[in-house]
């Protein structure tokens, strides 16, 4: 092959690396170019107050977070379709829901579909396929997204319905950790 086949080359895999650079916020998330909640991290989110919001539900009705949820610790889920690392955190938001649900745990999931221009149809087919029985919000979520500062997904917070507070967040809403954090909140 000669040399001056090789730029060409170079140049579309230079393109497609910015790409997935500009896709990507963090190893394993995927990027949304948001801007940050008060300039605060998600790891850095616990024990801070929940923004408050209404919104539409995919199904209907409004979302009213946090007064709808008194009495509950609730997981405040940011998600996609699209997002590989979303799709393989959600089998373990599906077994902590179905695991703690009758005990006060709830989930309110916030799906950035829209972004991407995902049919409102297709997330609804996609949730009840994936026994995701939980609320979701759709219409609004790229201002939900922005308050809480979510730049990139899977992003959780646990919140505590009563107070309002972010419990915890980052690390500790994600994989292995999740069922322990919910535990020890539920305790409280």
């Amino acid at each position: 092959m000669k040399k001056a086949y090789y730029w060409p080359l170079l140049l579309v895999a230079a393109v497609g690396v910015y790409a997935a650079l500009q896709f990507t916020g963090k190893a394993g998330a995927c990027g949304l170019g948001l801007s940050s909640l008060n300039g605060q991290s998600q790891d850095a989110a616990a024990h801070v107050p929940a923004p408050t919001f209404k919104a539409q539900a995919l199904s209907g009705g409004t979302i009213n977070f946090p007064a709808d949820f008194k009495g509950k610790i609730v997981l405040v889920d940011f998600w996609a379709t699209w997002c590989r690392p979303c799709r393989a955190e959600l089998p373990n938001v599906v077994r902590a829901y179905d695991r703690y649900h009758a005990r006060g745990f709830d989930v309110v999931g916030v799906t950035l579909d829209g972004i991407q221009r995902v049919p409102a149809t297709r997330v609804e087919s996609f949730t009840a396929d994936q026994k995701m029985k939980w609320q979701q919000v759709y219409a609004d979520a790229a201002d939900v997204a922005r308050s809480y500062g979510v730049d990139a997904i899977p992003a959780a917070f646990l919140v505590d319905g009563d107070t309002g507070t972010i419990l915890a967040a980052g690390d500790a809403t994600h994989g292995d950790a999740l069922a322990a954090t919910i535990e020890r909140y539920l305790k409280k």
